[in-house]
C-alpha cells in the first residue's frame, strides 16, 4: 500500500487529504498537524473572535473523521526535518514517519518582530484557533488592546474589540482612508514599536521609537507572514525567499514530494498571497496530480 504523508492540516492540507480519500481510498495516509484540533476554517477566525461564528461552525470535519477514514492523525506534532534519501519525516518528539510520497502544506506563520520583550506573556500572533482562544480569555481581564498589523487587518481587529467596549491602540501605517476616529480607537501611524516592556515574563507596556510607552496587558501581531519551511534547510528542495518552488502540477524539485497552499510558489517565482479558496484548490490539484503520477514516470522540476 502506498504511504502518503501530508504535513499541514489547514485549507490546502485538508482539501488534499479529503481529495486523496475520494480519488484513491486504498492508500495509507498520515496527516501531521501542529494543532490539537481537527481541520478548521482559519479564514473565519476573526468572525469567531467577534462572536459571529461559533466554534462548531469553524470545523471542516468532525473529531472522528480521521479515525473513520483510517487516517493516522498526528496532532500536536511538528515536522522538524526530512531525509529525502531515506524518505523520512522527523518530528519534534524524536519520532519519525516514513513515506512514499510527501505533500507539504505547512502554510505560513506570524513573523513577530525581533524586538526586546517579544516573548512576554500577553504577546500573541493572530493566526491560529489556539491563539484566538487565548486572546478571548485575556479579553475577560483587560480593557486595553494594542494591535500591530498591516492596515486593513488592523482595522478589522480594532472594530471587533471596540464593539466589545475595549480601548484599542493601533500601530500601523498607512492609516486607511476608511478609518473613522472613535473614542475607543487610537491610530498611531507615525511611529513603530521599539520594545515591549514588562516585569519578568509579565507584559506591562508597548514602547514606541519616540520614547512613548502605552500601558497594555495584551499586544497582538498580525499580517506579517512568512512561509513555514525552516524544516527543509538540510534538503535540496528548491525554495525562493523561503517559499517552496513547484511546477504546474504542484511537484517540488524532488520527484516524490509535492507542495500546495500558501507555503509554495510556481516556477515564475512570483510570490502571491493566496486566498482560502485558492489554497483549497491547490490541495485538490496536488492530490489529483499525485495520484496521476503514481502510475507515471516522475521527473524533477
Amino acid at each position: 500500500m502506498i504511504k502518503i504523508v501530508i504535513i499541514g492540516n489547514s485549507a490546502a492540507g485538508f482539501s488534499c487529504c479529503n481529495s486523496l480519500l475520494k480519488i484513491k481510498p486504498d492508500i495509507e495516509l498520515t496527516v501531521i498537524s501542529q494543532e490539537s484540533f481537527p481541520a478548521y476554517k482559519a479564514n473565519l477566525l476573526i468572525g469567531y473572535l467577534a462572536g459571529n461564528v461559533n466554534e462548531e461552525g469553524l470545523f471542516l470535519c468532525k473529531e472522528d473523521f480521521y479515525e473513520m477514514n483510517k487516517i493516522r492523525f498526528l496532532k500536536d506534532s511538528k515536522a522538524v526535518g526530512i531525509n529525502i534519501r531515506k524518505k523520512l519525516v522527523f518530528l519534534k518528539d524524536n519520532n519519525k514517519i516514513n513515506y512514499d510520497y510527501l505533500v507539504i502544506a505547512t502554510g505560513q506563520k506570524i513573523s513577530i518582530p525581533d524586538i526586546p520583550g517579544n516573548t512576554k506573556d500577553g504577546v500573541f500572533g493572530v493566526y491560529s484557533l489556539e491563539d484566538i482562544n487565548k486572546i478571548k480569555d485575556r479579553l475577560l481581564i483587560t480593557d486595553t488592546v494594542c494591535i500591530v498589523a498591516e492596515p486593513v487587518l488592523s482595522l478589522r481587529l480594532a472594530e471587533v474589540f471596540a464593539k466589545k467596549d475595549k480601548f484599542v491602540k493601533v500601530v500601523s501605517a498607512p492609516k486607511p482612508e476608511s478609518f473613522i476616529l472613535t473614542e475607543n480607537i487610537e491610530w498611531i501611524d507615525s511611529f513603530h514599536v521599539s520594545e515591549i516592556i514588562g516585569e519578568g515574563a509579565q507584559l506591562k507596556a508597548l514602547k514606541l521609537n519616540n520614547g512613548k510607552a502605552i500601558g497594555t496587558p495584551l499586544i497582538l501581531f498580525a499580517g506579517n507572514y512568512a512561509p513555514c519551511t525552516e524544516f527543509l534547510k538540510d534538503t535540496n528542495i528548491k525554495v525562493h525567499e523561503g517559499y517552496i518552488v513547484v511546477d504546474s502540477a504542484g511537484r517540488t524539485s524532488v520527484e516524490n514530494i509535492f507542495a500546495c497552499g500558501s507555503v509554495c510558489i510556481d516556477k515564475s517565482l512570483a510570490v502571491k498571497e493566496k486566498s482560502w479558496e485558492e489554497a483549497e484548490n491547490d490541495g485538490i490539484s496536488a492530490a489529483t496530480n499525485l495520484i496521476f503520477f503514481l502510475t507515471q514516470p516522475l521527473k524533477s522540476v
